[in-house]
């Protein structure tokens, strides 16, 4: 939660005898905290009036103090900084302590806490910690200070705390685990490069080191690796600094260029034995938390270069990129790894590039140990955990999904969006509307409420809209048909018919909070967070005691939190709060039930598995025999590998929902082959297609499970009696291509997905049709055909509605191949 510091009261409480300054409040305001918006200054406790804050605001900007940087927020410059230190010092009053922002407090890591305000005050007393807006308790406290006190990142003195040399590199690490601006971690490089300029400027002075790109790799080394380490051994400052130096003349960028160490030795009048004892110590040993990476050309030639620095940044992109590739389409084809093809195609791109090509056998030697170097560290990142699995549940997921959330009719509707961007939102929340208008509408037309509620809305939207027409006009009738116009994701159609309402209703209406509700609801499925937000915002103002008004900015940001349309208001407000007022007031079991499964979405986001369980089974609990409500739970299970909690519950949803046996079935065919287990799969399969032996959808199921076991003939042969038999099914097509495309048959493969885009322009998976399709192009070497399809496929993949991180995964595959192309 973001925490916004305010000045002592005796700086703006009411005067007797002298005026406030402004001046000093408002510099204060913005020295002590990373920004400030409007509504600081002129809320509790400042309650600046807007014709004052307004005269103020427009003078500091005219002197350079104040940075307006975008509509209603405001920072401070540097002399707006030199400003409020004179006038600090002119009050003769303590300055306050500067206390880390909201982006570093949200994380609960306590040693950047400390490191933070040890920093950016010159001293810390242990009470700084204790109390808010801190607050970290006794015990954590003194546990993380004993860790950065062993590592000799602070030190204390008569009880005060202060940062050390090593505890300012440190510092200026950890500012890269956030998400801050590159200019204020700048700023902070600044002020250490600050310390040292002149003892460095005296260094290259004293041993003619006027190379710029030496000079800057020095500096960025000298920046990481803290003398105060090795001080007790190394008594000489100097000596560590040429040691320093002789790493950044032997670097990749410099060849053929090379110092061996006895010349380096010679030349710089320092000991060989501790030149190699100390760049051995750095290098292999790691006393610093530095990663250091070795080319050997000869025996007798060493280069060397960083972690993080420019070369193994680059060097590390292209190698997972190719990776990353790979690893994909190995996983959409079921095909095994091969680390030879990623080490050729990463030695293609980067020698000549990155690398000079004479280096190209010694980086032949060098990559394998590079690429397990990197495939460890992404096994260490939770965030990634099994991601190439997930992909693969996910699609197979939406499969099965895609089956038992509409009926047939209504396919055309729920995938292409009418908007160039749809962002998916789960339309069941539509239904926090029901409560309002069933009554009505039962009175008027008994049989649409029925269609809505067995989710025939082709049907529904026929039935309303023939009620329309034959009665006079009713602005609850006109709320029944934008709902169901939302539940078939014609949002730009529901944005038409509500703004020629909202033109119509009066401002204590309470019909506009249904009205506005529909109209952020469809504002942010194409994409428009801004006025959604605008819409939630206002209806608050207008009707701040109906639930459906916190709902609606509620459903506006959690959905912001999820697809981040402004990543800094998704990190300041996930919406949890107006979730929260929404459930306290609602008097509707079902739609409380709602909002509870619209939070556990945002804490699935947050990777919070417990918390989402928790919540999703409070919604079940107050409404158990809604299926939806089940699915976000199968969801959650799958998203966290719980597979076999995922089987308990799948077991209890077939008991639940028979009608529904076969998709349930199917998922847990699906979870089986995620467990490894292919032989129980496909036994589900077997015993449906026992009781569904005419169901084709079964068999195409089927044909995929003769892929995985690799019974390529079974596979083809089924597919090829499927498309016999329905010569007008375009999925049989698009399937058939896919498992030819698996056996790198891409000439057939494109034949049979040239045929699924004539049959199924507008299906569920057409954009991915058009990306393998245009991957098969690139295979045969038809490359502007590639390009063509690769692109119409991203542009398909943003029109549907589909799960968002399936359409990341798909746009990620055409961006790799789109790029391939572009660089071949």
């Amino acid at each position: 939660m973001s925490y916004t510091n305010y000045p002592p009261e005796e700086l703006y409480k009411d005067f007797k005898i002298h005026r406030k300054d402004f001046e000093h409040i408002i510099l204060w305001m913005l020295a002590n905290n990373e920004h400030c918006q409007w509504s600081d200054f002129t809320q509790d406790p400042l309650n600046i009036t807007e014709s004052t804050l307004s005269k103020h605001l427009t003078l500091l900007k005219s002197k350079n103090y104040v940075i307006k940087y975008k509509y209603g927020h405001y920072q401070i410059s540097k002399e707006g900084r030199k400003r409020f230190n004179e006038i600090s010092r002119a009050h003769g009053k303590p300055k306050k302590l500067n206390y880390p922002p909201g982006v570093i407090t949200r994380r609960r890591n306590y040693e950047d806490w400390i490191l933070y305000m040890v920093y950016n005050n010159s001293v810390c007393k242990w009470s700084n910690f204790l109390e808010p807006p801190l607050a970290i308790n006794q015990s954590s406290l003194s546990k993380k200070m004993n860790i950065l006190l062993n590592k000799a990142l602070i030190i204390r003195e008569n009880k005060e705390y202060k940062i050390t040399n090593a505890g300012k590199i440190e510092y200026s690490k950890m500012l890269q685990n956030y998400d801050l601006d590159r200019q204020s971690i700048l700023e902070e490089e600044s002020k250490r490069i600050d310390e040292i300029t002149k003892k460095t400027i005296k260094f290259f002075t004293d041993y003619h080191v006027n190379d710029e790109n030496i000079q800057f790799r020095y500096l960025e080394t000298i920046l990481k690796l803290d003398y105060e380490r090795v001080k007790s051994m190394l008594t000489d400052q100097t000596d560590f600094e040429k040691i320093i130096l002789y790493l950044s003349i032997n670097h990749p960028d410099h060849y053929p260029e090379f110092i061996s160490l006895k010349d380096f030795a010679n030349n710089y009048e320092i000991k060989q034995s501790k030149l190699e004892y100390y760049i051995d110590e750095i290098v292999e040993n790691q006393i610093y938390p530095i990663k250091f990476f070795t080319l050997e050309p000869s025996p007798d030639v060493v280069y060397f270069f960083q972690e993080d620095e420019k070369v193994e940044s680059m060097l590390r992109t292209i190698t997972e990129n190719h990776i990353t590739k790979l690893t994909y389409l190995n996983r959409l084809f079921s095909r095994e790894f091969n680390a030879l093809n990623v080490e050729k195609a990463v030695l293609d791109d980067i020698c000549g590039y990155i690398f000079k090509e004479a280096l190209r056998d010694s980086l032949r030697r060098f990559l394998p140990s590079y690429i397990k170097y990197l495939a460890y560290k992404i096994e260490k990142k939770e965030e990634l955990k099994e991601t190439y699995d997930k992909l693969d549940a996910i699609i197979w997921q939406n499969m099965i999904d895609v089956y038992q959330s509409r009926s047939p009719e209504d396919l055309q509707y729920q995938f292409i969006g009418q908007s160039e961007i749809n962002y998916q939102l789960d339309t069941v929340l539509l239904e926090l509307l029901q409560p309002y208008y069933e009554k009505k509408l039962v009175n008027q037309n008994e049989e649409c409420q029925r269609l809505i509620d067995d989710k025939e809305y082709v049907k529904a939207l026929e039935s309303i809209e023939d009620t329309i027409e034959s009665s006079e006009y009713d602005s609850v009738l006109i709320i029944v048909k934008a709902t169901i116009l939302g539940f078939l994701n014609m949002h730009e159609d529901v944005l038409k018919l509500i703004n020629a309402e909202l033109e119509l209703s009066r401002d204590e209406d309470q019909l506009l909070v249904l009205f506005s509700l529909l109209a952020a609801f469809s504002s942010l499925t194409i994409g428009d967070f801004n006025h959604a937000l605008e819409i939630g915002n206002e209806i608050i103002w207008k009707f701040p005691e109906h639930a459906l008004s916190h709902a609606t900015r509620g459903i506006v940001l959690a959905y912001n939190f999820i697809y981040k349309f402004d990543a800094e208001k998704a990190n300041q407000d996930p919406g949890l709060k107006d979730l929260d007022k929404a459930i306290a007031m609602d008097s509707y079991n079902v739609n409380r039930a709602l909002l509870f499964m619209l939070k556990s979405r945002v804490l699935l986001e947050s990777n919070k598995y417990e918390e989402s369980v928790d919540l999703i089974n409070k919604a079940i609990d107050i409404v158990p025999n809604k299926v939806e409500f089940y699915q976000t739970k199968s969801a959650i299970l799958l998203y966290f590998n719980e597979y076999l909690v995922l089987l308990d519950l799948l077991d209890e949803m077939l008991e639940l929902f028979p009608k529904i046996e076969k998709d349930l079935q199917m998922k847990k065919a699906s979870v089986y082959k995620l467990l490894g287990d292919l032989d129980k799969g496909f036994k589900i399969v077997e015993e449906l297609l026992d009781k569904n032996p005419e169901d084709n959808e079964l068999r195409s199921f089927k044909a995929y499970w003769y892929q995985y076991v690799d019974k390529k003939e079974e596979a083809l042969k089924l597919l090829e009696e499927l498309i016999e038999t329905e010569k007008e099914n375009g999925a049989f097509y698009d399937s058939y291509g896919e498992i030819l495309m698996n056996y790198e048959e891409y000439e057939k493969a494109a034949q049979q997905f040239q045929k699924a885009i004539e049959l199924s322009s507008n299906e569920w998976f057409i954009y991915q049709t058009y990306i393998k399709l245009g991957i098969c192009f690139k295979e045969v070497g038809e490359f502007q055909q590639a390009t063509e399809y690769l692109k119409k496929g991203k542009e398909y993949t943003n029109k549907c509605f589909s799960d968002y991180e399936l359409k990341k995964k798909w746009l990620i595959i055409a961006d790799i191949f789109l790029t391939d192309i572009e660089s071949s």
